[in-house]
């Protein structure tokens, strides 16, 4: 190789972004996944980020889940339907209902929910992170964003809040997140992980078939319709694992994930 593909090569590695796998170039006992809730909540009284996509670009995924407060009870393992995109590009309308054809959990009537993953720029760690959050949440960050930018278009009418600074808070009631304009400086680094082809199918840990119907074994009688665990255990089942959008999904211990 001459040294001019040598030089241009070199130059092409350090103008490619950097984290792709799931906690690389991170810190030991961080993840990927930003902590928003409980007592290991990473907001504080708020933390800034660079947000990297627009709402249209966030991933969205289904999760089977069941549980109560006051005692907390789980009922149903919070694990991902399968039933849900590998990627981004897909209709929301296409997954909204539950599909026994494709996820065993639906067959079983398990309790379904809908989640979207925002991708940030965390200023700490310098690399890209996102925040994990359920369809509630999602709306309120939403309806945060579009006022902030249309605020902002008054005095530049191309702004855009994707690659810029916002602050999240917990909501006055502590029962949701909100967003605001930050003040600090937008770091370099930012700029390459906007349009960046995060692996959302590897952070969703979408499991195999047998072991969701481990979880669902596991489950409280009352919360899932077991009869169709026996005709999956003897070859009657017609689950099958979709086929992945992105690639292979790779195996994660639970330890990597925010459930």
């Amino acid at each position: 190789m001459s040294i001019r593909d040598q030089l241009k090569q070199r130059e092409e590695t350090r103008n490619t972004p950097k984290g792709n796998g799931i906690n690389e170039g991170l810190p030991e006992d961080v993840t990927r996944y930003v902590r928003l809730g409980g007592k290991a909540s990473e907001l504080g009284d708020g933390r800034q980020f660079v947000i990297l996509a627009d709402p249209d670009n966030w991933y969205f995924y289904f999760c089977h889940e069941d549980s109560t407060f006051s005692p907390y009870t789980t009922f149903v393992k919070k694990h991902t339907c399968l039933h849900s995109p590998r990627g981004l590009g897909a209709e929301l309308k296409s997954f909204t209902k539950p599909n026994g054809g494709a996820c065993i959990s639906c067959k079983a009537k398990a309790k379904r929910k809908l989640y979207f993953m925002i991708p940030v720029f965390d200023l700490e760690y310098k690399t890209w992170r996102v925040l994990d959050i359920k369809e509630f949440h999602a709306m309120n960050i939403i309806g945060d964003y579009d006022k902030l930018e249309k605020a902002a278009k008054k005095f530049s009418k191309d702004y855009t809040v994707v690659g810029d600074i916002v602050n999240i808070t917990k909501t006055s009631d502590g029962k949701s997140y909100s967003l605001g304009s930050g003040d600090a400086e937008v770091p370099a680094e930012a700029a390459q992980f906007i349009g960046f082809d995060f692996p959302y199918a590897e952070l969703a840990n979408f499991r195999e078939e047998d072991d969701i119907i481990e979880l669902l074994r596991e489950a409280d009688p009352a919360h899932v319709d077991k009869s169709v665990l026996t005709s999956a255990t003897t070859g009657g089942s017609s689950t099958q694992t979709p086929p992945s959008d992105t690639g292979a999904p790779i195996d994660i211990s639970d330890e990597d994930l925010p459930f």
